[in-house]
């Protein structure tokens, strides 16, 4: 279909989301009416379905969306389904969006939801179809996301543990698509059913593989190539869709121990694909520097001691961010440095013994930043800045105990540092001999 087409279809859009706008509160206003006068009215599946996608207050369609999700949500809450199952797995699932999603399906899997063997390309030269001819659903018949996270939302383990084969082509859809707000959607929706399939599901059919390979692409939507905005706003859903789907993977591991399980190979791979290639291409944008570091909180606390083998790349990557002389501008991102220090200390201390080369560093960061903090800094606030520095306090005792663990006492060392710099007392506190007056 030629771009004129497409932008007709924009533009027809725009006069349906306008004509929602005029129309949706008065209908919405009657059908509470009406459901207060005919109690519970008699409403059919095209209505409902109405109702259901009104209920997300994020939607566009009227001029005060949090007001018509609560009227919806009202009228739903109190409305007497038949079978919920029923409706929710042949009416919503079947009936209603397999339709819509028939021509957009992903060649990773089967008509029947299932990992497909052999995988074509439909795209012409790789460039998504993006048509109301294929994906009737994003063009013409808007509600069917709000409804599909419903269904998602609303079903029970059990549901999702029988049915889920329809779900399969919608999610990877979503969480394949190239708008970003359609993307981001799909990648909570899909955070939320995986938080409900049974984890012997995802391993048996070898969907686990097929929702990791479907999401990892999103991780390196970074600047400059995507905007900085639009990368932040699907980086954290997919984080959480990865790391969800990590829960779910074996913890067992073969001949080679724990660490060879299928669980910790996703996270091995999350933390070098994700957080370690995203610092490396956009190191110089905050916000997401902020968002890597908190990631990483999450990866290494998953994955535990078995974090070590990634010591070589996290220490220095923590301590860049740590010893960055203009980072107190930004201090939440150097707060969320300091926790993924944390986590790193509390999963990895066994090698951050007395001796270890990584103790040093950690000390010469946490000192650095110290400093660094002391340095005059416009239009920040000082109880921003202190909650770092607390931060860092609690950081160091986390290292002292570490080495005290093996009957090292660090005031030999940290003693000259506080002899140059006094402000440093501050850092080192309880360590320090009070003789020399600090």
């Amino acid at each position: 279909l030629d771009v004129a087409f497409n932008d007709a279809l924009s533009n027809n859009s725009k006069a349906l989301n306008t004509h929602c706008k005029a129309a949706s509160t008065i209908g919405l206003q009657c059908l509470e009416a009406i459901d207060n006068v005919f109690n519970p009215p008699t409403l059919d599946d095209d209505t409902l379905l109405t109702l259901i996608a009104y209920c997300h207050p994020d939607q566009n369609w009227s001029d005060d969306p949090t007001k018509i999700a609560k009227i919806a949500a009202a009228i739903l809450k109190t409305y007497p389904f038949p079978n919920k199952t029923d409706f929710i797995t042949s009416t919503i699932l079947q009936s209603y969006l397999r339709p819509l999603f028939s021509k957009s399906k992903p060649s990773t899997i089967t008509s029947s939801g299932r990992k497909a063997e052999y995988q074509t390309d439909n795209s012409r030269d790789g460039i998504p179809d993006d048509t109301a001819a294929t994906k009737p659903w994003k063009f013409t018949d808007l509600r069917s996301i709000p409804v599909f996270s419903w269904a998602v939302t609303e079903a029970n383990n059990a549901l999702i543990s029988t049915h889920w084969p329809s779900y399969i082509p919608v999610l990877l859809t979503l969480a394949d698509d190239s708008t970003t707000p359609i993307r981001q959607t799909g990648l909570n929706i899909l955070s939320n059913f995986l938080t409900k399939i049974p984890a012997k599901t995802l391993q048996d059919t070898g969907l686990g593989q097929v929702f990791a390979d479907a999401v990892f692409p999103t991780l390196s939507y970074l600047p400059s190539l995507t905007p900085e905005d639009e990368s932040l706003q699907l980086l954290e859903p997919a984080y959480k869709a990865l790391l969800v789907l990590a829960g779910k993977q074996s913890a067992t591991g073969g001949k080679e121990g724990r660490g060879s399980s299928p669980r910790h190979k996703l996270l091995d791979h999350l933390i070098r694909e994700g957080i370690f290639t995203g610092y490396l291409h956009a190191k110089n944008h905050v916000r997401i520097v902020e968002l890597l570091c908190r990631e990483t909180v999450e990866i290494v606390d998953a994955m535990g001691v078995h974090a070590v083998k990634h010591l070589k790349d996290m220490i220095p990557m923590i301590s860049a961010i740590l010893t960055d002389p203009f980072a107190s501008a930004a201090p939440r991102t150097l707060l969320s440095a300091v926790k993924a220090l944390q986590a790193v200390l509390r999963n990895c201390w066994p090698r951050l013994m007395t001796g270890s080369v990584w103790q040093d560093e950690i000390i010469n960061a946490l000192v650095m930043c110290w400093l660094n903090l002391d340095e005059p800094t416009n239009n920040i606030s000082d109880d921003s800045l202190e909650e770092v520095r607390k931060e860092l306090v609690t950081s160091f005792q986390a290292l002292s105990a570490i080495a005290r663990t093996e009957g090292t006492d660090l005031s030999a060392r940290v003693e000259p540092l506080v002899a140059k710099a006094g402000s440093l007392a501050g850092l080192f506190l309880g360590l320090v001999d009070d003789d020399m007056g600090f």
